[in-house]
């Protein structure tokens, strides 16, 4: 967003959707448009042999539409650890590691220092490598020694965001955008003068007001320390109120540690556990609601009672519910 504030042009590829997989391919902050969307598909399936995953299939879309496009920018999010992603086949201005947490092991591997070294696999030589601040120090190890100048992202900013995660991301980007040849500067500054309302993203500490006036929080995080830290930031942000946790899980998360990790409801808090989404590997609600001193609901719906309503655990979740709250619109 800093880049189209100092007005230049982007592509944007990030992964997974929420609703729609057209989301995940945008040219100036919005999807890409249907006649350059269905020429770029068409040219990748024709240029196919038929291996390739959906993923790789969009990757290869998307970047047919940013060069169409003539972007200035590509921002491109990798789709499962980075070293073997097919969006890896670009020579980026830099390359950016958020975080690393225990996620998605039975595919990067047991344990922190593997997950780091297949996220490590973006860093090229040459190219500045940069990681954002509270990395656990067995994973930067890995990040460093991949990157022995791997800049790690520092300084005041971001305070006006409701979100820790949020705020350190808001400090990563501006040290990334400011290291920038030629427009760095200028895309900084920029980036500097907007405020929470035009960084918000759907699915990522949203917060909606429901026909019936209760608020509703939508967020994305699905690691332990992330749904800590949004279940944090839930409480502080409404103290007051009667409050409601609405969790889904895919069935590879462990929902033991996600449970010990969490806790249990506060006195006035009620917790509920949902189905992810439609998702066929969406964890039983019946079976894991016990554990999180939890009511198991039948599908991902928003249960009457609290007032305000923390919608988190699984992307798929999150989107069955944007999808609830465009319906009734």
């Amino acid at each position: 967003k800093g880049l189209r504030a100092s007005g230049l042009r982007t592509g944007l590829y990030t992964s997974p959707h929420f609703q729609d997989w057209r989301e995940r391919i945008q040219v100036d902050g919005q999807w890409a448009g249907d006649v350059i969307l269905e020429a770029a598909l068409r040219d990748v399936l024709e240029a196919s042999s038929g291996e390739e995953t959906f993923f790789d299939l969009l990757t290869a879309a998307a970047f047919l539409v940013f060069s169409r496009a003539e972007v200035d920018f590509w921002v491109v999010e990798v789709g499962l650890g980075g070293r073997l992603d097919s969006t890896n086949v670009v020579q980026p201005l830099a390359s950016v590691v958020t975080s690393v947490e225990l996620e998605h092991e039975d595919v990067l591997g047991p344990g922190l220092a593997n997950i780091a070294r297949e996220k490590a696999g973006i860093f090229k030589p040459g190219v500045p490598a940069w990681a954002g601040e509270g990395i656990p120090s067995e994973a930067l190890a890995v990040l460093v020694e991949a990157s022995p100048g791997l800049r790690i992202s520092s300084g005041p900013g971001g305070e006006f965001l409701p979100h820790a995660p949020a705020r350190a991301n808001w400090i990563l980007a501006r040290c990334v955008l400011e290291a920038l040849p030629e427009v760095g500067a200028q895309a900084a500054k920029a980036f500097e003068a907007l405020s929470a309302e035009d960084l918000v993203l759907p699915g990522r500490w949203d917060v909606r007001t429901l026909p019936d006036g209760r608020i509703v929080v939508l967020d994305n995080a699905h690691s332990v320390a992330s749904l800590v830290q949004v279940l944090h930031t839930f409480r502080a942000s409404f103290p007051e109120k009667q409050r409601g946790l609405v969790l889904g899980l895919r069935d590879d998360k462990d929902a033991e540690a996600i449970a010990a990790a969490l806790g249990s409801p506060l006195e006035g808090e009620s917790w509920f556990c949902a189905p992810a989404g439609e998702h066929p590997r969406s964890a039983n609600p019946n079976t894991i609601a016990s554990g999180f001193g939890a009511t198991a609901l039948s599908s991902p719906t928003l249960p009457e009672g609290p007032e305000v309503l923390l919608v988190t655990g699984s992307t798929y979740l999150v989107g069955a519910v944007l999808d609830s709250l465009a319906q009734s619109a």
